[in-house]
């Protein structure tokens, strides 16, 4: 039996030459789409209407990124307490999205991410979404990376540190800091005792 999903697609933040691999996937997973609705500035509005208008989309165009990121949001949550859907998926790697799947989860639902790897975000949206799939996969393998992304070095950062006990990390970095402290004195003693050593020996 399928399972009834709703797809929002944030188009600013995504390539429309990955449409078709959002839908394979979807068909593959035996999803039933039954909302399409896309989100989209002026700007944009040229690259992405051809794939829209191909799948039936309801497009929303927006003056600015900002009104974008409103407007589905406000959407998703109309149709997750007017809608009766299994699942609902955001296609976008704007990390603050998240927020949308942990109220998807709280109703019950499933909810799922595409994204591009090459534009970051990617621990973020790991921890926010119950299923994730990157339309780029061959990026992950051959990705450099690049010292100056500030966001995929943050993300990074924190996953790394994803469950650490803030205290245990006190106290071990106090313990450092306590026993480097013991040794430099250590060192500070025995220098003086071979000092006063030499001193006795000349006198």
């Amino acid at each position: 039996m399928s399972k009834k999903l709703a797809l929002f697609i944030d188009c600013d933040r995504l390539e429309a030459a990955f449409m078709t691999v959002i839908f394979d996937y979807l068909r593959n997973e035996d999803y039933d789409v039954c909302v399409k609705r896309a989100y989209v500035t002026k700007d944009n509005l040229n690259s992405w209407y051809n794939q829209l208008e191909k799948h039936y989309f309801k497009i929303i165009l927006t003056n600015s990124l900002a009104n974008s990121n409103l407007r589905l949001s406000a959407d998703v949550m109309k149709i997750l307490y007017t809608g009766d859907y299994d699942s609902i998926a955001i296609a976008s790697n704007y990390k603050e999205f998240g927020i949308l799947a942990g109220e998807i989860h709280a109703k019950g639902l499933c909810s799922l991410c595409f994204y591009q790897y090459s534009k970051g975000s990617e621990a973020s949206l790991k921890r926010a979404y119950n299923t994730i799939y990157n339309l780029e996969p061959n990026q992950e393998r051959n990705q450099t990376f690049d010292l100056n992304d500030a966001d995929n070095m943050l993300d990074i950062f924190e996953s790394a540190l994803e469950g650490l006990d803030s205290k245990v990390l006190e106290e071990t970095l106090t313990a450092g800091h306590d026993e480097k402290q013991k040794t430099k004195s250590k060192r500070t003693k025995a220098k003086s005792h071979i000092r006063t050593t030499e001193n006795a020996k000349t006198q």
